[in-house]
Parts: structure tokens; sequence; C-alpha cells
């Protein structure tokens, strides 16, 4: 009950804090064709809602139609809306009657992106739509949320599931107690990362150099990511207080906790905290990089890691945090038995002193839209 009420206070403080979206309650009269339903259940900048609006642009990129249901208030939702026809659905009657318009209008196919909307998966399935499903969360977060029934619902009535690592839907389906079969797939997220120019990703690192001297001539050690305990933010503090010789840098989103966690482990003289960057800027923060460091306690598969990697830069991280297991390697970085920031210090020890050099890797977030539009029967 408590966690239900959180859930309702958390969606009027978003109503509160984005009142214009109150127009994107109403039918949007702006289709011109029939395609794809995406549903997601938040509209803040964050991995899942990001991912909606990449995929929107990629299908809209050919010529297909989509229409975006988000079931909250937001920042996306503005964003959204500039791709694709946009709706909000606060409640489960709101949606079903998005979906019986969108039937009318001729959609006959919906992807539920995450298992927050686990719940709606049976009404589009009542609605006519052929329902392809993502989850990306490991089982710790769906205990978190209290999504176990969702995700059930979404496991039971979905014509297909698609997991972003073997990891993942291992954990779910076993939390569930559900049997793998084959309407159960697995396809790592693609990079919708896109790399700037050459001359901006210098312009971008020249610039990072300019605001912050001292990482001239030193190695630099980075972590993305919002500054909370699920992200390892006190994991990434204790490591840099344990390798001094190292310039350690932090981008993201500042938490409530952030000073907490800041308080506890005191003044941390080679640590930098640089704030939420655009894709530009983060190019010179990857390009400034040595190491990036996946402190994550559970994540199922952060776009961060791909991201690195298509800097060529090594990554060091967990193999109990989840879906890194099935991307890095000894080629590309280095994998401790645990979040902990003294297995951290050695493993980035370990990875300087080997100077791996990683191949770029590419994974084509073109192809992976291909793979989504391919799993609809």
């Amino acid at each position: 009950m408590k966690y239900k009420h959180k859930k309702k206070l958390t969606k009027i403080k978003r109503i509160i804090q984005n009142p214009f979206d109150i127009k994107y309650l109403s039918n949007s009269n702006t289709i011109n064709k029939p395609g794809i339903l995406l549903v997601i259940h938040e509209s803040q900048e964050l991995g899942a809602s990001i991912l909606v609006l990449r995929i929107a642009e990629e299908l809209v990129k050919r010529d297909i139609g989509v229409y975006i249901v988000s079931r909250q208030f937001g920042v996306m939702n503005k964003k959204y809306s500039r791709v694709a026809p946009t709706q909000i659905a606060l409640t489960r009657n709101a949606y079903e009657k998005i979906c019986r318009y969108l039937y009318e209008k001729g959609f006959r196919k919906a992807l539920m992106i995450t298992a927050s909307t686990g719940d709606l998966v049976r009404i589009t399935k009542k609605c006519g739509f052929n329902t392809v499903s993502m989850i990306h969360e490991l089982s710790q977060v769906i205990k978190m949320l209290y999504l176990e029934n969702a995700t059930r619902e979404m496991l039971e009535y979905s014509d297909k599931i698609i997991f972003s690592t073997s990891i993942a839907k291992n954990q779910v389906l076993k939390l569930c107690n559900v049997c793998d079969n084959n309407r159960i797939l697995i396809k790592p997220q693609g990079t919708y990362f896109i790399k700037p120019s050459r001359q901006e990703i210098k312009t971008q690192y020249d610039l990072l150099k300019k605001a912050y001297p001292a990482i001239k001539n030193k190695k630099i050690i980075v972590g993305i990511g919002n500054t909370t305990e699920r992200k390892g933010f006190d994991i990434f503090l204790q490591t840099a207080k344990l390798l001094q010789d190292y310039i350690f840098i932090w981008a993201g989103k500042k938490e409530k906790c952030y000073k907490n966690i800041i308080e506890k482990y005191g003044k941390v003289s080679n640590f930098i905290y640089v704030g939420c960057l655009n894709f530009e800027q983060l190019s010179g923060l990857y390009e400034a990089a040595d190491i990036y460091l996946m402190c994550s306690r559970y994540d199922t598969l952060p776009s961060t890691i791909l991201e690195s990697l298509l800097f060529r830069t090594p990554v060091v991280g967990a193999k109990c945090s989840g879906g890194i297991i099935d991307i890095i390697n000894s080629r590309n970085g280095f994998l401790t038995e645990a979040v902990d920031s003294i297995q951290f210090a050695k493993a980035i020890e370990t990875v300087l002193k080997n100077n791996i050099k990683v191949q770029e890797y590419n994974n084509s977030f073109e192809d992976y839209v291909i793979y989504i539009m391919n799993s609809f029967s």
C-alpha cells in the first residue's frame, strides 16, 4: 500500500511539474497513417523513455506510422510529440479507449516497453493488437517496484517478449516461475549514440581540459548515470579514494542522495562532478576516458557500456551487476567478482598495466529496430 501511495504522489508531482502536458490527454488528430503503437510507463529523461524516442525516430525515418502513449506527464512528452502523435493515459480505462481509437485508425501492432507496462498487455491484446513486449528490468528491480504481477501478465499475453540480455531473461523467468519458450527472444539493445565528427569530438575534449585543468596528463576514469546507490555512485567515490593518482569524473543527474553520499565519504580531491551532458559533450568525455567504470549494483544493460566501446574505451564492472557479462570480456575490459571498490581499483590497475586496446564495437540501432519489426508475427 505504501508503494501504491508513493506512485500516486509521483504521478501528481509530474502533473504539477509539467502542467502544459494536459494537452496530451486528448486523442491526437494528426495521425497520417496506421502503424505501431509505442507504450512507455513514464516520460522522464531516463534510459527507457529515451529509447522510445529513438525507436520512434527510426520508425518514422522508415516511413512507418507511430503513436506514442505514456502513462505520465513528463519532459519527454514534448520531445515525443515532435516525432509522432503523443498521448498520456493516466488510467487503464483511458489506455483502453486509446487502443480502441487507434484500432479504428488502422493500427494493429503495439510495442510495450518495460515491465512497468505489463498490466496493459492484456488490454492491448483484447483490443486486437499484435503485441511485442520488451523487458529491461532485472529481478531486483521488478521486486523493488512490485512489478511481479505485471511482469507475469506481460509474459503470458504478449505475442513476443524481447530481453536485452540472457541474465535478465533467466532471472525474470525464474522470478515469475515461467518456462522458456519460442516466444521469448534475446536481442542486445542497439547503440543509438551517434558519434559526432572527429573535429567536434576534439572540440569537446579541448573544452573539457580547459574547464578542468587538473585532468591534464592524468589517467581518467569515467562514470555516468544518476548519482544513486543503485548506480554505485558511492562505490565510484570509494574507488577514487583508493587511486589518488588518477582523476575520476562522474557525469549525470544529481539526485537527492548526492549530498549525503559526498558527506559520508568526505572530500575526494581527485573527483570531479560535471553534471548532465549532451551527446556532443559526452563525446569529449568518452574521448578523454582511459577507462569507463560501471559501478552499478544491478543494471540490465546500460547503454553507456556500448557508448564507451564506440570510443574504444575499456570497461570495468562487476560480473554480478547484470547484462554486462554478455558484452565485456578480457579483450575489452575487466569484470570483477563483486561490486566492490577494492576489486575495482585492482581491475583498473590491471587494465591500465596491460594497456588493453578495444576494437570499436558498433551494435547498430538500425539493425535493432529491424529486429523488433521482424518480431511481429
